[in-house]
């Protein structure tokens, strides 16, 4: 919704009320009104696309994609250049195919922390007051036909675990066009979502989105992009912040040794690899080199370790090039882990051991 004009000398009540909303919502602080992660899709720290499935897959920082009848459909999902949206980018895919009729969908999970506020008296409205949250974003297709479009948003059964969702509620199907990136809104009255009896709503929400997608399709794009789920009946544009600071976000709940365009692999090099000083020597256990994530994650995240030269998972000496044997992730928390190995054979005291590392916290 756009910025609205406001005259209280000539506006009724209600439309001076619902344009100060709009104004106020339009013009809040990036962060303090979008409670998602990562809408616009810019961070990509996954870097490779995924191919689409009957099973929801990370396909970006913050997104998962699936098909909901997995042999009538295929397609990459991930980051896509696009210069008709705003951020340049958008999430989802050039080569989708249908043999038959098909729901894809995409969802992204907010934390407890991040929604708990929305039953909130801020965002209550009408008499009685009841709270609400409102959706917006871009999309775009071009299957030739326009298809229907259903936001879903359901809460995690316990606090921050995704697991199980057993409550849900379920917004009105809008149109979006063939062929223009197009602007959809689920707010007011009639559209946003009414918060007070949705069980378990203060846990963490997941926002899905699905496309009601039709046969006979082949390498269609399917994209989405400014996301943004907000507090009230008012939507407003989308709230972007800093790169910088939506990556850190992002690294709440996916962290990487690698470079931002490096897709986590083994013997993908040592750019930006965890390097350590051996201090034993050959054949010898060596423990407590540490990683300290680049910001506190919501949770102690499991560790995968990527051998910076070697088709394996253990830690390299990059002086003797040799690999180390027991390599394993030792004490893990949230701001940080270390890890144990055995020093090479041949291998001495001061050389240097690398290894690249993903924590991966995701709800």
């Amino acid at each position: 919704m756009p910025f609205q004009p406001t005259n209280m000398t000539t506006q009724t009540g209600s439309a001076y009320k619902a344009a100060i909303d709009a104004d106020t919502a339009a013009l809040q602080g990036a962060w303090g009104k979008r409670r998602n992660v990562n809408g616009d899709g810019q961070v990509n720290q996954l870097v490779t696309a995924v191919t689409l499935s009957g099973a929801w897959q990370y396909v970006l920082d913050g997104w998962e994609a699936q098909s909901y009848t997995a042999a009538n459909s295929s397609g990459s999902f991930g980051q896509i250049a696009d210069s008709n949206f705003p951020a340049q980018v958008a999430i989802g895919t050039a080569n989708l195919g249908t043999t038959g009729a098909v729901t894809v969908a995409f969802r992204t999970k907010m934390e407890s922390h991040h929604v708990r506020d929305l039953l909130s008296a801020p965002f209550q409205y009408g008499s009685p007051a009841h709270p609400f949250a409102s959706v917006g974003f871009l999309a775009f297709q071009d299957s030739g036909a326009a298809v229907n479009v259903t936001p879903i948003l359901r809460s995690a059964d316990a606090v921050d675990n995704f697991a199980t969702m057993s409550n849900s509620l379920t917004g009105s199907a809008q149109t979006l066009p063939s062929g223009a990136v197009t602007q959809l809104w689920w707010d007011g009255a009639g559209n946003a979502f009414q918060l007070d009896n949705f069980t378990n709503a203060r846990n963490g929400l997941c926002l899905e989105l699905q496309f009601a997608m039709p046969t006979g399709l082949s390498t269609k794009n399917l994209r989405i992009g400014d996301v943004q789920l907000e507090g009230g009946q008012v939507a407003s544009f989308y709230g972007r912040s800093g790169f910088g600071d939506e990556l850190e976000r992002a690294q709440r709940y996916y962290a990487k040794t690698f470079p931002l365009a490096t897709a986590p692999a083994q013997n993908a090099g040592t750019s930006g690899a965890l390097v350590a000083s051996q201090g034993v020597g050959a054949s010898t256990a060596q423990k407590g080199a540490f990683w300290s994530f680049p910001t506190r994650m919501i949770k102690a995240p499991s560790l995968t370790l990527f051998n910076p030269s070697a088709a394996n998972a253990q830690v390299r000496n990059l002086d003797t090039n040799s690999d180390c044997t027991a390599s394993v992730a030792d004490i893990v928390s949230e701001w940080g882990a270390s890890f144990n190995m055995t020093t090479p054979t041949g291998s001495a005291a001061g050389q240097r051991l690398a290894v690249q590392l993903v924590a991966d916290a995701r709800l």
